[in-house]
């Protein structure tokens, strides 16, 4: 009878280290969903950076190139003939709405 009293502990224990190691490692049914609408929001806010670069006059002919790192991090990257076009394409694409943060790729000389 001890055997069986200490075989159901067992099993009730089993069952909810189970239970609480799937609800630990379990994802929100909606992850995926906010992850595609998220990579979506860094896409647009990528396009807007690029547009808004491409609309300045001193920008347009200059081979420079957009991306989204994610979160709101957009990657700017290309050429400049000098430190000044650099930092006013940088400063263009701070102030996109959407944009947290800009990485300065962009090569000058």
């Amino acid at each position: 009878m001890q055997q069986a009293s200490t075989m159901a502990r067992l099993l009730s224990a089993a069952l909810m280290a189970t239970a609480a190691t799937a609800s630990f490692a379990a994802e929100p049914a909606n992850a995926p969903a906010q992850q595609v609408a998220q990579a979506s929001d860094d896409a647009a806010v990528a396009a807007q950076a690029a547009a808004a670069l491409q609309q300045d006059k001193d920008l347009q002919a200059l081979p420079l190139t957009v991306s989204s790192a994610g979160g709101g991090v957009i990657v700017v990257k290309g050429a400049a003939p000098n430190a000044e076009l650099a930092q006013k394409a940088i400063k263009l694409a701070q102030a996109v709405p959407g944009v947290k943060e800009v990485r300065n790729e962009i090569k000058v000389g």
